[in-house]
């Protein structure tokens, strides 16, 4: 069994996400000359409402829109910038394209001196493998970029430029002529990218900075577990004073250009953003972890998985909030002694059973127009609209079964419990319940079934309307995690047959 885990307020935290590709689409197209304002705008737009929707593609167009003005300077250079960035793209797809993003935000973090938090926080929010090469990609990102606009460094970064290769400037004929193009296809000149790389100083700082950068991210994912709380705090901040101290030392060793006072700005800056990035993610956005409850002590093995799909309402807030409500009637079911008879019979055979089983049973849930799927094991789950409908499903499903057995279709007898209730529910998007109060009432009232029974609440049971004899009402009972005795109803499918003893 494997746990599942996702973050509160996932939702929200989307929306921030989105909004801070747009961010960083913006700042670094603005300080172009090249795109007009209203094709800026358009494009940080499209961007963001990409990353909210679609992350995905979100990455290569901000590739492609900041490859063009390089490409216009000079068409080499952007060539290799466009398929360097989609190369990046593809290899920091992780968490839905967070690897990249944070690449992006370089372009906002190094004016404001706060890039050493991205190493640390790579590793945080990535883990070690994840982090270690997005930091690497920035901090090589970062160096390029100063290195063929002519900077000795960027923000605190030093990027070993001297003459400037790129002259990015307003297009003649504006950007969508595509004049520029022609220009730049005729003026193209790959020693220019030649001259720029071996005019490159200070390289031994060039080397260490991402090492450097790396190994921060390294330390940053150190107590990236859930719930690590101060601890990831402890984390980054160890991540940042080792960038700051390793980079600044090291400069100061081999004589970089960067003044130490800057230093010192970038680490004081860096550190809060870094721990103001943790402490939000720890605090508002945690990560909300699902254990298995066939994991857990004191739970019989049939009801494993019933407890399973219940654990899971409680950490699906988000899902719950993305998805589609609604009020429906569930039937959920399962088969009896399935454990033993696996024990029986081997995994194999008790595996075509089950798929025999469902091959019988889904299309008379179609039939009658409920929506079902499997729950992953032995059991089944389905939502009807209306009461009479999951009922007469119910009947024809045993009925079914059991023409299966005696017909020796199947070598073994198959018998199923079948509990149905109503109440809200979450569907996904084929319409069958994923999660919610009637799922979590309608399991609790199947295990009250033995195999080859049918139980509904006493409402189901009187919304069906069917004739008295073929019902069996039972009683209140107090059920697991419910808050309120409920009546139940035994519905006799089979002629002259006894309730059940309960």
């Amino acid at each position: 069994m494997t746990t599942t885990a996702t973050r509160k307020r996932a939702a929200a935290l989307r929306f921030v996400g989105a909004a801070l590709f747009g961010l960083a689409t913006f700042v670094a197209l603005s300080g172009l000359p090249f795109y007009p304002v209203w094709l800026i705008g358009l494009l940080t737009l499209a961007v963001a409402g990409l990353a909210l929707s679609a992350p995905a593609v979100a990455s290569p167009v901000f590739v492609v829109a900041l490859a063009l003005p390089v490409a216009a300077a000079n068409i080499v250079a952007g060539a290799i910038v466009l398929v360097a960035g989609l190369v990046a793209v593809w290899l920091l797809r992780e968490g839905d394209g967070l690897g990249f993003l944070l690449v992006a935000l370089a372009v906002i973090a190094v004016p404001l001196h706060v890039e050493w938090a991205l190493a640390p926080l790579a590793g945080y929010l990535l883990g070690r493998r994840g982090g270690a090469s997005t930091a690497l990609a920035t901090c090589v990102a970062i160096e390029v970029t100063g290195l063929v606009a002519g900077a000795s460094w960027l923000g605190v970064t030093v990027t070993g430029g001297s003459t400037a290769l790129l002259a990015i400037a307003e297009p003649a004929g504006g950007v969508l002529g595509f004049q520029w193009l022609s220009s730049a296809i005729s003026a193209a000149d790959p020693r220019g990218l030649l001259d720029t790389a071996r005019g490159a100083q200070n390289i031994a700082l060039l080397i260490a900075q991402p090492l450097l950068w790396m190994a921060a991210a390294v330390i940053g994912s150190s107590f990236r577990k859930p719930g690590a709380g101060v601890r990831a705090l402890g984390g980054v901040a160890l991540g940042v004073a080792f960038l700051a101290v390793g980079i600044a030392g090291f400069s100061q060793a081999v004589g970089g250009p960067v003044p130490l006072e800057d230093y010192l700005v970038a680490a004081v800056r860096s550190l809060v953003v870094a721990l103001g990035v943790v402490a939000a993610s720890e605090w508002l956005f945690p990560v909300v972890t699902a254990r298995p409850a066939s994991a857990r002590r004191g739970v019989r093995t049939e009801d494993a998985e019933v407890d399973e799909l219940l654990h899971l309402i409680a950490s699906a807030e988000d899902q719950l909030a993305s998805r589609h409500r609604t009020q429906a009637v569930v039937m959920i079911t399962d088969m009896k002694s399935f454990s033993a008879l696996t024990e029986e019979v081997g995994s194999l055979e008790v595996a075509k059973l089950v798929q025999r089983h469902r091959d019988v049973l889904l299309p008379v849930v179609e039939r009658y127009h409920g929506k079902g799927k499997s729950t992953g094991g032995d059991g089944l789950l389905a939502a009807f609209r209306q009461p009479r409908a999951a009922v007469d499903a119910a009947i024809e499903m045993q009925r079914t079964l059991a023409s299966l057995s005696t017909s020796g279709q199947v070598d073994r007898e198959l018998l199923i419990r079948i509990g149905i209730a109503a109440g809200e529910v979450v569907l996904d998007s084929g319409g069958r319940p994923f999660l919610g109060a009637g799922l979590n009432l309608a399991a609790r009232v199947m295990n009250l079934a033995d195999g080859g029974r049918i139980i509904v609440t006493t409402e189901i049971a009187e919304s069906s309307r069917l004739p008295e004899g073929l019902l069996h009402p039972h009683g209140a009972f107090e059920l697991k995690n419910i808050a309120y005795p409920v009546e139940v109803v035994e519905v006799l499918w089979r002629e002259n047959q006894e309730p059940q003893q309960m």
